[in-house]
Protein backbone atom coordinates (compact mmCIF):
# COMPACT_ATOMS: atom_id res chain seq x y z
CA UNK A 1 0.00 0.00 0.00
CA UNK A 2 1.18 3.59 -0.96
CA UNK A 3 1.72 5.88 2.10
CA UNK A 4 -0.66 8.91 1.21
CA UNK A 5 0.84 11.98 2.75
CA UNK A 6 -0.57 15.84 2.60
CA UNK A 7 1.98 18.29 0.24
CA UNK A 8 4.10 19.69 3.78
CA UNK A 9 2.39 23.25 2.51
CA UNK A 10 -1.02 22.23 3.55
CA UNK A 11 0.05 20.43 7.19
CA UNK A 12 -1.62 21.97 10.04
CA UNK A 13 -0.17 25.59 11.43
CA UNK A 14 -1.73 24.81 15.31
CA UNK A 15 -2.41 22.46 17.76
CA UNK A 16 -6.44 23.18 17.14
CA UNK A 17 -5.56 22.35 13.46
CA UNK A 18 -4.37 19.17 14.14
CA UNK A 19 -7.08 17.71 15.69
CA UNK A 20 -9.40 16.61 13.47
CA UNK A 21 -13.47 16.54 13.36
CA UNK A 22 -16.18 14.66 14.98
CA UNK A 23 -17.30 12.56 12.34
CA UNK A 24 -13.95 10.99 11.32
CA UNK A 25 -13.61 8.29 8.79
CA UNK A 26 -13.02 4.67 10.04
CA UNK A 27 -9.30 5.14 10.08
CA UNK A 28 -9.52 7.61 12.59
CA UNK A 29 -12.18 5.96 14.91
CA UNK A 30 -9.22 3.05 14.73
CA UNK A 31 -6.80 6.01 15.94
CA UNK A 32 -8.85 6.96 18.52
CA UNK A 33 -9.49 3.42 20.10
CA UNK A 34 -5.18 3.44 20.27
CA UNK A 35 -5.29 6.55 21.39
CA UNK A 36 -8.03 5.18 24.32
CA UNK A 37 -5.65 2.15 25.29
CA UNK A 38 -6.10 -0.56 22.57
CA UNK A 39 -4.13 -3.86 23.63
CA UNK A 40 -0.99 -4.08 21.66
CA UNK A 41 -1.91 -8.03 20.64
CA UNK A 42 -5.09 -6.19 18.59
CA UNK A 43 -2.93 -3.10 17.58
CA UNK A 44 -1.29 -4.88 14.47
CA UNK A 45 -3.85 -6.76 13.31
CA UNK A 46 -6.20 -3.93 13.47
CA UNK A 47 -3.69 -1.77 11.28
CA UNK A 48 -3.70 -4.38 8.59
CA UNK A 49 -7.21 -3.74 7.82
CA UNK A 50 -6.92 -0.16 7.26
CA UNK A 51 -9.16 1.12 4.48
CA UNK A 52 -6.68 1.89 1.12
CA UNK A 53 -7.61 5.56 1.51
CA UNK A 54 -9.66 8.41 3.08
CA UNK A 55 -13.05 7.37 3.42
CA UNK A 56 -12.65 4.99 1.15
CA UNK A 57 -12.11 7.14 -2.39
CA UNK A 58 -8.61 7.41 -4.44
CA UNK A 59 -6.97 10.46 -3.06
CA UNK A 60 -6.79 13.29 -4.80
CA UNK A 61 -3.43 13.93 -6.51
CA UNK A 62 -1.55 17.38 -6.09
CA UNK A 63 -1.40 19.09 -8.74
CA UNK A 64 0.68 22.36 -8.80
CA UNK A 65 2.54 24.83 -6.20
CA UNK A 66 0.17 25.55 -3.33
CA UNK A 67 2.55 26.85 -0.24
CA UNK A 68 1.36 29.24 2.16
CA UNK A 69 2.84 32.55 1.08
CA UNK A 70 5.93 32.75 3.51
CA UNK A 71 7.27 29.64 2.48
CA UNK A 72 8.34 29.02 -1.19
CA UNK A 73 7.54 25.63 -2.18
CA UNK A 74 6.89 23.64 -5.65
CA UNK A 75 6.28 20.32 -5.93
CA UNK A 76 8.69 19.76 -9.43
CA UNK A 77 9.78 16.76 -11.19
CA UNK A 78 12.81 15.99 -8.89
CA UNK A 79 10.68 15.21 -6.01
CA UNK A 80 7.81 13.85 -7.87
CA UNK A 81 10.96 10.97 -8.49
CA UNK A 82 11.35 10.81 -5.37
CA UNK A 83 8.34 10.01 -3.89
CA UNK A 84 7.30 7.47 -6.49
CA UNK A 85 10.57 5.57 -5.65
CA UNK A 86 9.66 5.42 -1.73
CA UNK A 87 6.18 4.52 -2.91
CA UNK A 88 4.45 8.07 -1.38
CA UNK A 89 1.54 9.82 -3.31
CA UNK A 90 0.99 13.11 -2.02
CA UNK A 91 -2.59 15.20 -1.69
CA UNK A 92 -3.59 18.06 -1.56
CA UNK A 93 -6.54 17.85 1.04
CA UNK A 94 -6.49 18.94 4.72
CA UNK A 95 -9.08 17.13 5.43
CA UNK A 96 -10.56 13.60 5.88
CA UNK A 97 -7.58 12.61 7.88
CA UNK A 98 -4.86 11.97 5.45
CA UNK A 99 -2.37 13.20 8.73
CA UNK A 100 -3.84 11.06 10.87
CA UNK A 101 -4.16 7.93 8.48
CA UNK A 102 -0.49 8.50 7.43
CA UNK A 103 0.48 8.22 10.95
CA UNK A 104 -0.94 4.81 11.21
CA UNK A 105 0.20 3.33 8.08
CA UNK A 106 3.71 4.56 8.64
CA UNK A 107 3.33 2.81 12.20
CA UNK A 108 2.00 -0.12 10.90
CA UNK A 109 4.56 -0.74 8.45
CA UNK A 110 7.01 -0.14 11.46
CA UNK A 111 5.64 -2.34 13.69
CA UNK A 112 5.35 -5.19 10.88
CA UNK A 113 8.68 -4.64 9.38
CA UNK A 114 9.97 -5.08 12.84
CA UNK A 115 8.47 -7.87 14.01
CA UNK A 116 8.95 -10.20 10.61
CA UNK A 117 12.51 -8.89 9.99
CA UNK A 118 13.51 -8.01 13.66
CA UNK A 119 16.18 -4.95 14.41
CA UNK A 120 19.63 -4.57 16.17
CA UNK A 121 18.09 -1.51 17.88
CA UNK A 122 18.47 -0.93 21.86
CA UNK A 123 14.87 -1.79 23.34
CA UNK A 124 14.72 1.86 24.37
CA UNK A 125 15.51 3.44 20.98
CA UNK A 126 12.82 0.80 19.56
CA UNK A 127 10.65 1.85 22.20
CA UNK A 128 10.83 5.38 22.11
CA UNK A 129 10.64 5.37 17.91
CA UNK A 130 7.05 3.54 18.43
CA UNK A 131 5.98 5.87 21.74
CA UNK A 132 6.57 9.15 19.33
CA UNK A 133 4.30 7.47 16.80
CA UNK A 134 2.02 6.85 19.36
CA UNK A 135 2.26 10.44 20.80
CA UNK A 136 1.39 11.73 17.59
CA UNK A 137 -1.72 9.40 16.48
CA UNK A 138 -2.81 10.57 20.48
CA UNK A 139 -2.66 14.55 19.26
CA UNK A 140 -4.12 13.98 15.89
CA UNK A 141 -7.45 13.07 17.57
CA UNK A 142 -7.30 14.94 20.46
CA UNK A 143 -6.25 12.67 23.01
CA UNK A 144 -4.24 13.36 26.03
CA UNK A 145 -0.42 12.23 24.68
CA UNK A 146 0.28 10.58 28.70
CA UNK A 147 -3.45 8.93 28.43
CA UNK A 148 -3.99 5.27 27.40
CA UNK A 149 -0.62 4.47 25.69
CA UNK A 150 -0.58 1.47 23.72
CA UNK A 151 2.25 -1.22 25.00
CA UNK A 152 4.77 -2.05 22.62
CA UNK A 153 5.51 -5.42 21.28
CA UNK A 154 9.21 -5.98 21.82
CA UNK A 155 10.49 -7.28 18.32
CA UNK A 156 13.39 -10.49 17.55
CA UNK A 157 16.75 -9.96 17.29
CA UNK A 158 17.92 -8.84 13.48
CA UNK A 159 16.95 -11.84 10.69
CA UNK A 160 20.13 -11.91 8.27
CA UNK A 161 18.15 -12.72 5.05
CA UNK A 162 15.54 -9.67 5.38
CA UNK A 163 14.59 -7.40 2.11
CA UNK A 164 17.13 -4.64 2.04
CA UNK A 165 15.05 -2.62 -0.26
CA UNK A 166 11.89 -3.19 1.88
CA UNK A 167 13.84 -1.72 4.89
CA UNK A 168 15.30 0.77 3.39
CA UNK A 169 11.50 1.93 1.68
CA UNK A 170 9.44 1.48 5.35
CA UNK A 171 12.48 3.46 7.20
CA UNK A 172 12.21 6.23 4.52
CA UNK A 173 8.27 6.37 4.89
CA UNK A 174 8.62 6.16 8.66
CA UNK A 175 11.15 9.01 8.68
CA UNK A 176 8.74 11.38 6.06
CA UNK A 177 6.46 10.74 8.30
CA UNK A 178 7.86 12.23 11.40
CA UNK A 179 9.78 15.30 9.40
CA UNK A 180 5.67 16.49 9.19
CA UNK A 181 5.00 15.81 12.38
CA UNK A 182 8.07 17.95 13.04
CA UNK A 183 6.74 20.69 10.97
CA UNK A 184 3.76 21.03 12.20
CA UNK A 185 5.21 20.84 15.71
CA UNK A 186 7.35 23.78 14.62
CA UNK A 187 4.23 25.28 13.04
CA UNK A 188 2.35 25.28 16.65
CA UNK A 189 5.32 26.47 18.45
CA UNK A 190 5.59 29.67 16.19
CA UNK A 191 1.54 30.26 16.48
CA UNK A 192 1.75 29.57 20.46
CA UNK A 193 4.59 32.58 20.53
CA UNK A 194 2.67 34.88 18.04
CA UNK A 195 -0.26 34.38 20.49
CA UNK A 196 2.10 34.91 24.07
CA UNK A 197 1.03 31.59 24.87
CA UNK A 198 4.23 30.26 26.40
CA UNK A 199 3.19 27.19 27.98
CA UNK A 200 2.32 26.03 24.57
CA UNK A 201 5.36 26.91 22.83
CA UNK A 202 7.31 24.79 25.30
CA UNK A 203 5.33 22.04 24.70
CA UNK A 204 5.39 21.68 21.34
CA UNK A 205 9.32 22.98 21.39
CA UNK A 206 9.95 19.55 23.64
CA UNK A 207 7.50 17.86 21.31
CA UNK A 208 9.76 18.67 18.58
CA UNK A 209 13.20 17.51 20.52
CA UNK A 210 11.58 13.87 21.13
CA UNK A 211 10.53 13.87 17.52
CA UNK A 212 14.11 14.10 16.28
CA UNK A 213 15.05 11.69 18.76
CA UNK A 214 12.66 9.04 17.05
CA UNK A 215 13.99 10.67 13.72
CA UNK A 216 17.54 9.65 14.66
CA UNK A 217 16.09 6.26 15.80
CA UNK A 218 14.64 5.71 12.73
CA UNK A 219 18.10 6.36 10.60
CA UNK A 220 19.07 3.64 12.78
CA UNK A 221 16.22 1.18 12.00
CA UNK A 222 16.58 1.59 8.16
CA UNK A 223 19.93 0.94 7.77
CA UNK A 224 20.09 -2.22 9.58
CA UNK A 225 21.63 -4.61 6.44
CA UNK A 226 25.10 -5.01 5.36
CA UNK A 227 27.43 -3.12 3.37
CA UNK A 228 27.24 -5.57 0.70
CA UNK A 229 23.60 -5.66 0.23
CA UNK A 230 23.51 -1.86 0.06
CA UNK A 231 26.61 -1.84 -2.27
CA UNK A 232 25.22 -4.77 -4.58
CA UNK A 233 21.49 -4.00 -4.24
CA UNK A 234 20.09 -0.39 -2.90
CA UNK A 235 22.61 1.76 -4.21
CA UNK A 236 22.30 0.72 -8.09
CA UNK A 237 18.58 1.11 -7.61
CA UNK A 238 19.07 4.83 -6.76
CA UNK A 239 21.25 5.69 -9.64
CA UNK A 240 20.91 6.03 -13.48
CA UNK A 241 19.09 4.37 -15.15
CA UNK A 242 16.33 3.68 -12.98
CA UNK A 243 16.32 6.90 -11.46
CA UNK A 244 17.72 10.73 -12.39
CA UNK A 245 21.41 11.77 -11.79
CA UNK A 246 21.53 13.26 -8.40
CA UNK A 247 18.55 11.23 -6.77
CA UNK A 248 19.09 11.62 -2.84
CA UNK A 249 17.55 11.09 0.96
CA UNK A 250 18.05 14.81 0.83
CA UNK A 251 14.85 15.81 -1.95
CA UNK A 252 12.18 14.50 0.27
CA UNK A 253 10.03 17.18 -0.42
CA UNK A 254 9.15 17.26 3.33
CA UNK A 255 13.24 17.87 4.63
CA UNK A 256 12.95 20.40 1.89
CA UNK A 257 9.76 22.52 3.62
CA UNK A 258 11.51 21.60 6.97
CA UNK A 259 14.90 23.46 6.29
CA UNK A 260 12.84 26.61 4.57
CA UNK A 261 10.84 26.64 7.64
CA UNK A 262 14.31 26.70 9.40
CA UNK A 263 14.98 29.41 7.85
CA UNK A 264 11.40 31.56 8.72
CA UNK A 265 12.09 30.81 12.50
CA UNK A 266 15.36 31.76 12.65
CA UNK A 267 14.74 35.26 13.99
CA UNK A 268 11.84 33.90 16.33
CA UNK A 269 14.35 31.48 17.84
CA UNK A 270 16.66 34.75 18.27
CA UNK A 271 14.57 36.49 20.10
CA UNK A 272 13.33 33.48 22.14
CA UNK A 273 12.31 34.52 25.97
CA UNK A 274 14.58 33.54 28.52
CA UNK A 275 12.00 30.93 30.20
CA UNK A 276 12.52 28.89 26.41
CA UNK A 277 16.16 28.67 26.79
CA UNK A 278 16.81 25.31 28.03
CA UNK A 279 14.33 23.66 25.50
CA UNK A 280 15.91 25.68 22.66
CA UNK A 281 19.03 24.16 23.62
CA UNK A 282 17.69 20.35 23.74
CA UNK A 283 15.97 21.13 20.61
CA UNK A 284 19.12 22.22 18.71
CA UNK A 285 21.20 19.24 20.73
CA UNK A 286 18.60 17.11 19.20
CA UNK A 287 18.46 18.18 15.70
CA UNK A 288 22.58 17.74 15.41
CA UNK A 289 21.76 14.22 16.50
CA UNK A 290 19.62 13.67 13.74
CA UNK A 291 22.83 14.33 11.38
CA UNK A 292 24.61 12.03 13.64
CA UNK A 293 22.95 9.11 12.85
CA UNK A 294 22.56 10.13 9.40
CA UNK A 295 26.96 10.25 9.23
CA UNK A 296 26.07 6.50 11.13
CA UNK A 297 24.14 5.49 8.29
CA UNK A 298 26.75 6.68 5.46
CA UNK A 299 29.59 5.44 7.53
CA UNK A 300 27.94 1.92 7.27
CA UNK A 301 28.09 1.97 3.51
CA UNK A 302 31.15 3.40 2.77
CA UNK A 303 30.18 6.94 2.72
CA UNK A 304 33.48 7.74 5.04
CA UNK A 305 35.47 7.59 2.01
CA UNK A 306 32.52 7.37 -0.93
CA UNK A 307 31.26 10.29 -2.22
CA UNK A 308 27.30 10.32 -1.96
CA UNK A 309 24.92 9.90 -4.66
CA UNK A 310 24.58 13.82 -5.02
CA UNK A 311 28.07 14.27 -6.03
CA UNK A 312 30.13 12.77 -8.74
CA UNK A 313 32.11 9.79 -8.18
CA UNK A 314 35.19 12.26 -8.86
CA UNK A 315 34.18 14.29 -5.75
CA UNK A 316 37.31 14.36 -3.41
CA UNK A 317 34.42 15.07 -0.24
CA UNK A 318 33.24 12.12 1.61
CA UNK A 319 29.48 11.73 1.81
CA UNK A 320 29.87 11.67 5.80
CA UNK A 321 31.55 15.16 5.53
CA UNK A 322 28.84 16.48 3.43
CA UNK A 323 26.27 15.41 5.55
CA UNK A 324 28.83 17.00 8.78
CA UNK A 325 28.81 20.32 6.64
CA UNK A 326 24.63 20.17 6.59
CA UNK A 327 24.75 19.36 10.14
CA UNK A 328 26.64 22.88 11.35
CA UNK A 329 24.56 24.29 8.65
CA UNK A 330 21.21 23.26 10.12
CA UNK A 331 22.06 23.68 13.88
CA UNK A 332 23.31 27.29 13.30
CA UNK A 333 20.41 28.51 11.41
CA UNK A 334 18.32 27.63 14.26
CA UNK A 335 20.87 28.07 17.48
CA UNK A 336 20.64 31.55 19.08
CA UNK A 337 24.22 33.29 17.69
Amino acid sequence: MSLVLLQPSRLPYTEQELRVTQDAPAPLLLARRLAAGLSSTDLLERLRVLPAAPHGDEPAPYTGPAGRPEIAYTYDERLREFDAFFDVVRVDRPADGVFSRGLLVAYRSLLEEGMAAGTRMSWADWSSLCATLQEMICLAVGEDRTAGRVAVSEPPLLRWHMDPHRRWRVGHQVFFVLTQCVIVALQSFRSALAEEDLAAARRNLRLVTRLFNGSAAAFVFTSEFSAGQYENGVRPSMEPPFVSPGFSGLLSPDHLYMVKLFARLRPVLRALPAELAPDHRAFVRALGTVYESHKYVCRRFGGDTGSSLRTSDASALPAVDVIHALKLARTKIVGRS
